[in-house]
């Protein structure tokens, strides 16, 4: 007697955890990918060093910033700024198309 391939696997077990959801649009707008010269004019139109840039964006150093700027590392590999990244600079500088920073007018408080 012969069982199917069907008949002999067994049953599937349901997955533990949470259904996942489908990832949500984001509340804020996508910018377009930066050109390495956007980067550089911004930069340069604030006063912003390349290093104080690195810092912002939360990058390695100034050569990270210099390589962003010029689209490729020293090895001709390229090399773009992330969307999330362009985003925290525009903010920064107060030239995102939509948003804006506010200062918190209260420090958060704990309740102990």
């Amino acid at each position: 007697m012969t069982v199917s391939s069907e008949e002999a696997a067994p049953p599937e077990r349901p997955k533990r955890g949470r259904p996942k959801k489908p990832p949500e649009a984001p509340f804020y707008p996508e910018l377009p990918q930066p050109t390495g010269e956007q980067v550089r004019d911004l930069r340069l139109r604030m006063g912003w060093t390349l290093i104080y840039t690195a810092g912002i964006l939360g990058l390695a150093d100034a050569q990270a910033v210099s390589d962003i700027e010029r689209s490729s590392d020293r090895r001709g590999s390229p090399r773009v700024l992330s969307p999330w990244r362009w985003t925290l600079m525009l903010l920064a500088a107060g030239e995102h198309p939509t948003m804006f920073l506010v200062e918190r007018r209260s420090s958060v408080e704990s309740s102990d």
